[in-house]
């Protein structure tokens, strides 16, 4: 007989031959808690395997102990009945009669099927997981040292850990997945599907295997001024450009600025006449600034600035951008500004970080979009006659090393004279799906745009000619 095929008659009706060893308090099923386990010790690790529950997910402490059990005797691949189990728990602190009543004929649970069973057991584990969170979110409400946004933020994202799905499925033979490589394969070769958002940095692209990728965390680090915010904006506004959904999250700019910037990005207006308004008619500069305003109305990018944003205020935030508008690309700045649940001194900053780095990936996978987290370097690489950064210069959290899938460490390569441009050099220190690698980049500071130089990354030379670059075609 199947899992499917099997029903029980009669359980609510023997419900009363079911002792409880616990009070009812909170949503809970006593009979379909004994109806899963009974199944389970009357007809084998198939059955274990169809439930798919875990210990934590029944109430009664003594089902708690059975479950835990049953599991270990599956995986030793033991026979499982009532007198294994019992033999497997002597010595515990359990009353052996209550175990007893599993032993009697399990026809008398006939008339609901296991899995319908199990799915009770797993939603009264959910309500009880949410008025535990009740309670914690009552505690932040009565909690003076945070603010409001900061209450609510980490009220949402404790509710959305409750209640999000958690999709499951067996372990399958690779060859299970060979019909689906094939398929991919074809569309990457026939054009159909891309295999990366292009950064539209030729050489970066080609390190990157194609671009960014869904589900990446991506660390762009450098020392102050040197332009990692202009930078990861770029990356933004191509995004955008390009018709996929962006968000820039500002914990050291405002959206005004961040808005200047792009204007002075998409129209080559100087971010200084922006800034002051003294915009030259034979320059072109008006014309320039109405041409970018239409396109920047078009561009599918979101800003948003709050200074010290918590890890939950980041999460809710872009759960909603990617609910609402689809976002892809999360670009967040930056790491060393942000704050976590932590408030134990600064003694646990490192810890802070490490929380922060761990949720950033996690966040990554669970929507499916590119984070792009900014990070600042130790002094360390100043003190260095080369001026390229290593892993070891990034500054107080190691567990940027471990967590992030691609991490570009910028610095400034040549210094270009007034209204002249900066030659940055780009690391590729680590790059799960691709190369490591250099690049150079042209950085036109007064419009705040970046492309691909072809200068060299060795020692500077002076020359009297400007370098080469490739450029998006953004002019």
């Amino acid at each position: 007989m199947s899992f499917e095929d099997f029903d029980f008659d009669g359980l609510d009706s023997a419900a009363g031959f079911l002792p409880a060893s616990q009070p009812q308090a909170q949503p809970y099923s006593h009979e379909s808690e004994g109806a899963v386990i009974g199944a389970a010790l009357a007809n084998g690790p198939e059955w274990v395997d169809a439930a798919n529950l875990q210990p934590s997910d029944f109430y009664d402490p003594l089902h708690q102990q059975l479950w835990a059990v049953i599991l270990r005797l599956v995986q030793r691949g033991s026979h499982i009945d009532v007198f294994a189990v019992i033999d497997e728990m002597r010595g515990q602190d359990v009353d052996f009669q209550y175990v007893g009543y599993l032993e009697a004929d399990s026809g008398f649970m006939r008339t609901k099927a296991i899995s319908e069973r199990a799915g009770v057991i797993r939603d009264h584990a959910k309500a009880r997981a949410l008025l535990a969170v009740g309670r914690d979110v009552a505690e932040l409400v009565a909690d003076a040292d945070l603010t409001v946004e900061q209450r609510v933020s980490q009220a949402v994202t404790a509710l959305e850990a409750v209640v999000e799905e958690r999709t499951s499925s067996d372990v399958q033979p690779v060859n299970a997945f060979a019909a689906d490589f094939i398929d991919r394969l074809m569309e990457l070769s026939d054009g159909k599907r891309q295999a990366a958002r292009p950064t539209h940095i030729p050489t970066l692209d080609r390190l990157l295997a194609g671009g960014l990728r869904d589900e990446q965390l991506v660390i762009v680090a450098a020392r102050p001024s040197v332009g990692k915010s202009s930078f990861a904006q770029q990356l933004a506004i191509s995004a955008a450009q390009d018709g996929i959904p962006a968000a820039f999250f500002g914990m050291e700019m405002t959206s005004r600025e961040l808005t200047n910037r792009t204007v002075a990005n998409l129209g080559r207006v100087p971010l200084s006449a922006i800034k002051t308004g003294k915009l030259s008619d034979a320059d072109g500069h008006w014309d320039r600034v109405t041409e970018a305003v239409e396109q920047l109305r078009t561009l599918p990018m979101f800003l948003y600035d709050q200074p010290a944003m918590t890890l939950g205020e980041v999460t809710g935030k872009a759960r909603k951008l990617v609910r609402q508008h689809k976002v892809k690309l999360l670009v967040v700045d930056y790491l060393q500004l942000m704050k976590g649940s932590s408030r134990k001194g600064e003694a646990q900053r490192r810890v802070e970080l490490e929380e922060i780095m761990r949720g950033m990936k996690q966040l990554a996978k669970q929507l499916g979009i590119t984070v792009v987290l900014l990070s600042q370097l130790n002094r360390e690489v100043e003190k260095r006659t080369n001026p390229r950064p290593v892993m070891s210069d990034l500054k107080e959290c190691g567990a940027i090393e471990e967590d992030a899938d691609v991490i570009l460490a910028l610095w400034t390569h040549k210094k270009g004279a007034e209204r002249e441009s900066d030659v940055k050099g780009c690391a590729v220190l680590k790059n799960r799906d691709g190369q490591t690698g250099e690049v150079a980049l042209h950085f036109e500071g007064q419009y705040q745009r970046w492309s691909e130089s072809t200068e060299s990354l060795a020692a500077p030379k002076k020359s009297d000619a400007p370098p080469q670059r490739y450029s998006r075609g953004m002019d």
